[in-house]
This record gives C-alpha cells, sequence and structure tokens, in this order.
C-alpha cells in the first residue's frame, strides 16, 4: 500500500522544513506559523497512515502481509481493531503515532502562550520523531503478500484479550513521555538555564505512572491469560521494560545530589531514561530475544534508525557537559539523614538497573553472535536482586520514621529486624524459600513505618502539604508489591489431579469438582497457501470449588488451533488476598481428541482431564498496591500542577 509509505515519508520531510523554519535566527512570525504548519501537517500525515492500515484490518485487506499474518473474516471487530498493532510495523506505527500526537497537544497548546524560545527543544523532538518514522518504515508495516489470499492466518488467542487494548498503547505512552525531559534537558543545558525544571518533573512524573501501569497491566494480561499461574516470569522483554521504570524512580531520589545546580545528577537521570526506551525497544524488536513478546523482524533493518537514536542522544549529552563543565555526581555535602537516604536509594537504584541490563543484554548478544537460545534464569535475578533491594527497603524504613525519633533509635530497629531475619532463616519459616524468609521482616517494619507515615501524613493533611501525602501513599504501595511478591511467590502450593467428570481433587484448602465437560468445534476458517482450514477446537469444562467460607464455580477453556496450537485458559477464583488458580493440564491424549475434533473425521472420547490448582497467597495485595501507586502519582502529579502553573 504506497499511500501508507508516502504519508510517512511525508511527514518526515515535513518535519525536516520544519527543522530548517526553526534553525534560522532572524526567523519571523510568518516563519514561525509555517514551521507549525509544516509540523501539524506531518502529524496529521502519520495519523492518515495509522487511520489507513487500521482499515485495512477492519475491511479485511488480506493483500497486505500483517493483516494476512494477525487477522480472520471470523475475527470479532474489537479484536480487529487491536490485531493492528500486534505487529511490529504495527506496533510501531502506534508509537509514531502516539509520539506525534502529544508533541502536538504540547507544541499546539504552548503555541503563543509561552515566554520560553522552545525552538531547540522542538528541533530535537523533531529529530527524535524523525529516526522513530524511519524505523517504522524500516518495519514495513504495509508490506504485501506475494499470493492472493481468501482470508488470514487469524489471531494469536493469547491476544485475543481486553488487556490488548490497553497495555501497548500505554507502554508506548510511557516510552514516548521520557524523550520530552530528554528534550528539555538539551535546551536547558545548551542555554544554562532552569526554566524548564517543572516540565522536566512534570513529563518524568507522568512517565513514573505509565511506566508501572503499563507493566502492571503486562503482569495482569500474563496472569490472566498465558495460564502457567505467575504475572512475572523474568522474561527479557519483560525485564527491559523494567530498565526505564528504574532510573525514573531513581530521578526521584536526586534531590541531595544536585548540589545546588552544580551536578548534572537530573540531567543525566533522564538521559539514562531516554536511552534505555530505546535499547528496550531496539531489543524487543530486534528478534535478538527469545521471548513470548519479542517480534520477529530484520536485526540490520528496524534497529538501524535506533541504533543512530542512541548515538545522537549520548553523543549531544556528552558535548553538553564538555559545555557547561560540570559534574554529573556529587556527594552532598550536608550530612543529614535525608541526604543520605536519598543518595544510597539512587545508587541502590543504579545497580539494580546494572543488573537488569546485564540479564537482558547477555542473552541478546549471545543469539546475535551464535545463534542459539540462552537465559540467565530467574536465579541471576534472585540472587543479585535481593541485597539492593533489602537495602532500598532500608532507606524506606528509615525514610518514613519521624524525625523526632533519634537515629540511633532508628538503627536499633534495623538491627533487631536483621537479627529477626536471620533467625527466620536458620529456622526456615515461615516459607520454603530462604529469600523470602530473609527479606519478610525487612518488609514487614517497612509496612509499619510507611504506614505510620501515611496515617501522620492523612491526619495532618492540612497542615502538610499536598506532596507529602502523595510521597507516604507512594512509598507505601512499593512496599506493598514487594510484600505481594515475596508472598505470593514463595507460599504459593500446587496440586494435581487425573478427574472425570463428578470425581472432586482435595488440596489444602481446597476441593475441586469437574461437574461437565463437552467438545466442539471445529470453529472458523483460516486461509494458506495450501487452502482454507478450520481455526481451532475447544473443549470446555465445568468446574464447582470450596475454599473456606466460600462456593464457586467457572469454565475452563482448552483450544487447538491450526496455527498456535495448544491454548489453555485458566479460572481464577477469588479468596480475599489469595487466589485459587485453576488451569488444564497439556498431555498427548488431550492433544488428539483436539485434533481429531480439529479433522472431524470421528468422534473422540475423553474420559478424565489433567486439573492443576495453585493457591496463590497474597497476590491481590499486588494489585492493591499498584492502585495506590497510581493514586499517590496522581496526587504528585496534581500537586506539581498547583505549585507551578505555567508547566508549559
Amino acid at each position: 500500500m504506497i499511500i501508507g509509505y508516502l504519508l510517512l515519508q511525508a511527514a518526515s520531510l515535513l518535519l525536516l522544513l520544519d527543522i530548517y523554519t526553526l534553525s534560522r535566527s532572524g526567523s519571523t512570525l510568518r516563519d514561525s506559523r509555517r514551521g507549525l504548519a509544516a509540523f501539524v501537517t506531518a502529524a496529521l500525515c502519520v495519523l492518515a497512515a495509522f487511520l489507513i492500515y487500521l482499515n485495512s484490518f477492519l475491511c479485511n485487506n488480506f493483500s497486505l502481509r500483517d493483516v494476512y499474518a494477525y487477522n480472520s473474516i471470523d475475527l470479532a471487530i474489537m479484536y480487529k481493531l487491536y490485531a493492528s498493532w500486534a505487529s511490529a510495523g504495527g506496533s510501531m506505527l502506534l508509537w509514531s503515532t502516539i509520539f506525534s500526537s502529544i508533541y502536538v497537544f504540547y507544541r499546539v497548546q504552548g503555541h503563543g502562550s509561552s515566554e520560553r524560545d522552545e525552538s531547540k527543544c522542538y528541533m530535537h523532538l523533531n529529530i527524535l520523531l524523525i529516526l522513530l518514522l524511519a524505523a517504522t518504515i524500516l518495519a514495513d508495516p504495509f508490506a504485501r503478500l506475494s499470493f492472493d489470499a481468501g482470508g488470514g492466518l487469524g489471531l494469536n488467542p493469547l491476544l485475543q484479550s481486553p488487556w490488548m487494548a490497553i497495555h501497548p498503547p500505554i507502554i508506548f505512552l510511557a516510552y514516548t513521555l521520557p524523550f520530552f525531559p530528554l528534550a528539555f534537558s538539551f535546551t536547558s543545558l545548551s542555554r544554562g538555564e532552569e526554566s524548564y525544571a517543572g516540565s522536566i518533573r512534570l513529563f518524568m512524573q507522568l512517565s513514573w505512572l505509565f511506566f508501572t501501569l503499563g507493566i502492571a497491566l503486562g503482569g495482569v494480561w500474563a496472569y490472566e491469560v498465558l495460564g502457567w499461574g505467575g504475572y512475572w516470569s523474568w522474561d527479557p522483554v519483560e525485564t527491559a521494560s523494567l530498565l526505564p521504570w528504574l532510573t525514573v524512580t531513581a530521578y526521584f531520589h536526586t534531590t541531595a545530589m544536585t548540589d545546588r545546580g552544580k551536578s548534572l545528577i537530573r540531567e543525566f537521570s533522564v538521559l539514562v531514561t531516554a536511552l534505555l526506551v530505546v535499547f528496550a525497544t531496539m531489543i524487543t524488536r530486534s528478534g535478538a530475544l527469545v521471548s513470548v513478546h519479542a517480534f520477529e523482524a530484520s536485526i540490520a533493518g528496524v534497529t538501524l534508525p535506533f541504533i543512530i537514536m542512541l548515538l545522537y542522544i549520548a553523543g549531544y549529552f556528552i558535548y553538553l557537559r564538555g559545555k557547561v563543565n560540570r559534574p554529573i555526581f556529587t556527594f552532598p555535602k550536608g550530612h543529614s539523614k535525608n541526604s543520605v537516604l536519598l543518595t544510597i536509594a539512587y545508587i541502590t537504584l543504579l545497580y539494580m538497573t546494572g543488573v537488569c541490563l546485564l540479564g537482558v543484554s547477555l542473552p541478546a548478544l549471545h543469539s546475535i553472535q551464535l545463534g542459539t537460545t540462552y537465559s540467565l534464569g530467574k536465579e541471576f535475578y534472585n540472587t543479585w536482586l535481593l541485597p539492593p533491594t533489602l537495602l532500598f527497603i532500608v532507606t524506606l524504613v528509615f525514610c518514613s520514621i519521624p524525625r523526632r525519633v533519634s537515629f540511633k533509635a532508628s538503627l536499633a530497629v534495623i538491627m533487631i529486624t536483621v537479627s529477626t531475619a536471620v533467625l527466620s532463616v536458620i529456622l526456615r519459616s515461615p516459607t520454603t524459600n530462604q529469600f523470602a524468609n530473609f527479606g519478610l521482616p525487612f518488609l514487614a517494619v517497612a509496612l509499619i513505618s510507611t504506614l505510620c507515615s501515611l496515617a501522620y501524613a492523612t491526619v495532618n493533611l492540612r497542615k502538610l502539604r499536598l506532596i507529602a501525602f502523595g510521597r507516604a501513599l507512594v512509598h507505601t504501595s512499593l512496599v506493598l508489591i514487594l510484600l505481594g511478591v515475596f508472598l505470593s511467590s514463595s507460599m504459593e502450593t500446587y496440586d494435581q489431579g487425573l478427574l472425570g467428570v463428578g470425581d472432586t481433587l482435595h488440596g489444602i484448602g481446597f476441593e475441586l469438582t469437574v461437574t461437565g465437560a463437552s467438545l466442539s468445534g471445529p470453529h472458523g476458517s483460516i486461509h494458506t497457501q495450501n487452502g482454507t482450514l478450520p481455526e481451532h477446537s475447544s473443549l470446555e469444562l465445568d468446574v464447582a470449588a470450596s475454599y473456606g467460607n466460600s462456593r464457586s464455580g467457572g469454565r475452563l477453556w482448552t483450544g487447538l488451533y491450526t496455527v498456535y496450537g495448544l491454548v489453555s485458559r485458566p479460572l481464577i477464583l477469588r479468596d480475599g488476598l489469595n487466589d485459587i488458580y485453576v488451569s488444564v493440564g497439556f498431555t498427548d491424549s488431550l492433544y488428539r481428541v483436539l485434533l481429531l475434533q480439529l479433522a472431524s473425521t470421528e468422534q473422540p472420547q475423553l474420559s478424565e482431564f489433567t486439573i492443576q490448582v495453585r493457591v496463590i497467597p497474597y497476590v491481590n495485595l499486588i494489585w492493591a498496591g499498584v492502585a495506590l501507586f497510581t493514586l499517590g502519582n496522581i496526587i504528585l502529579i496534581i500537586a506539581g500542577l498547583r505549585r507551578n502553573r505555567s508547566i508549559f
């Protein structure tokens, strides 16, 4: 579809024209309006290209490669909508559209209302958007098929979820936001002024919010759809998305190290965040990682614009660093408790970023050089991330303890906590996981201290600034999330049984009975070069469960797809803070029965089914923590806007 490429190329040329107009030192008001018109037209071209691409899915234009690979005639309209960003090319086009839309909003609403000369800032954003458009073009979203297709292969059933409509746009929104404070920082450094300080903090706060939401929603999606009972597996792509979250978090702990504007620690944190966004995108769309989230793409093609982007961002910062001649990092001159804690927290977060970066980079390099898959595994992360995580928790404890409590008393609390942690390891209690046994006493103390801090901030809300209340909410939420992770991962129990209709599985704290079973299919149709084939067959099991004082039931679904193989959707039964997670185990007999059903050659029979049940305690602390974090971050954003109404 040549029109799509022409629109993206036209957008790039118009952005270059805007850069030329902005670079003219003696530009008039007419030139400024001409440049703005060129930019807005470029953004409209990007939007038009995305809408054309989206319409190809809605209208079943199977002459396009992506439409053929991710769509089918029988696919529901809503699924067709978000199937448009399932491919590498479609996701890049979505990101370009989000970037240009936010940029339009920022630039148009501030046109003529800001006293700052933002031409340099706009030039940096234009360059970044041009490189993103180049990567989009190389990802080839409008590629055509080499044969005539009467239909498509259908959307992967794991992607047929409402989370597919929410998670990717939020992640790409989070990936977009750090580029704005980067452009602000470059402009401020080049002029030696601090007029963008409020804007930088606002956009970093928004980045923090959407990175957290994106990662959390991805965890919910994996938990509710993949059927393996987990929300985080240290998958390389998951870990890559965590990298910028860590550095954004570190940014908010730089206060003690700025030395009244003499160091570049904040600018450095913004820089590293932007670099890690580019790195995460490049590594996940290069085909170098083996992951359920990774895209298959040409390494040399798609990654080239991102490599140029990395060199541009890093190179320009090095140039500005030499120009302003300021140190990147300075230790705080004072020895106040707050400054020491912030410094320790910042260094800890950078160390954790380095560990995660190593964990992502080594498998990618191994794959590129040797062409074989390689994974470090969760043991690597558990071993190297537990010490800094505990140190970060300790800083939370000290930070939340009231100032009237002496340092010696605070230190005594920590020493008692360490002793309790060591004793828990020796006694191998309260869990079978020694990492969790050592960490839980720290989290218990952190939860008590942060809750006390939150209670104090709530009671004295009129006296204290709104920002103090928001900060207390964020600190409490982080402890809740970590507590949920430690408890759910270490106290999970697992039972499995071979059940027929009417049989009951008796487990620890629950009973589960299969009350009905039905096979159906074949359903749908897909179109391959070899002709039309059925899409899938399915098995549905009705189950009833009793756990604690609750009784509930639901339906388990398992399907065999011609293209995607066996897929199962779990049943999750809620019991307060705990979940009863039920799934169907994949067996050879199940596969054969569904295959016969798919082929419609005979009526298959299957009298017993492998049922897997996991009791996952306290997992809902994680989701409660995410909700609390979102609320706290929104409060911090509102507080920031109140303090600086001329943020744009």
